[in-house]
């Protein structure tokens, strides 16, 4: 059976930047795919829905409205096309773009997910998203923050692995010291997690 790693890149990102580490973490024999958000970014790159944070307000809050949804919306129906038809499916972000990946958990292709990577990240609609951890099967699911990040908050980050857990999900956590980023040092746990996954659906 095909299986294809896809990972989404966080704002500003690009498949161009994402590429090195992706294929990095890629199992051999596993495809890969990362595409460029649909939004251009105002400044660099692209985004999944067009946000600007408040920087004074900590934790940063997204405030949830019909603009953003409908650019959310836009940008599942978007990887719905995009993500390869066939197989199953190790969706992984960064930032923004593993918030896209808890999203697609609501799409029609969450039955062909095996597998969640979620780097540096946070919840955005949490009763949507105990929706989906509901109506889905249980799959492996690795979650990574940095103590120190300045972009989204530690305890901000951890309000996600109360929300997966408290709904019978067990998470794979991995804490480190640094900021918004993925850690050279954290490449080798994130890309077993990776492997195993892989490895346990062919």
């Amino acid at each position: 059976m095909q299986q294809t790693l896809v990972m989404l890149h966080g704002l500003t990102g690009s498949a161009k930047l994402m590429y090195p580490f992706a294929k990095k973490i890629c199992p051999t024999g596993c495809e890969l795919y990362i595409p460029d958000a649909p939004f251009k970014h105002e400044k660099t790159g692209f985004c999944w829905w067009e946000y600007t944070a408040d920087s004074k307000a900590k934790p940063q809050k997204i405030k949830i409205s019909t603009k953003l949804l409908e650019e959310i919306t836009h940008s599942m129906r978007y990887l719905v096309k995009k993500i390869p038809s066939d197989g199953k499916i190790i969706l992984g972000g960064f930032s923004q773009g593993a918030v896209m990946a808890q999203i697609m958990m609501l799409s029609e292709i969450s039955e062909r997910i095996s597998g969640l990577v979620l780097l540096g990240t946070r919840a955005i609609e949490e009763n949507k998203l105990r929706e989906a951890l509901r109506n889905n099967n249980v799959i492996p699911t690795l979650w990574m923050h940095g103590k120190t990040d300045k972009i989204i908050d530690f305890d901000d980050s951890y309000e996600l692995v109360k929300i997966f857990e408290e709904e019978g999900w067990v998470l794979e956590k991995i804490i480190h010291e640094k900021g918004h980023m993925i850690p050279l040092s954290e490449h080798e746990k994130i890309k077993s997690f990776i492997q195993e996954v892989f490895s346990n659906n062919s």
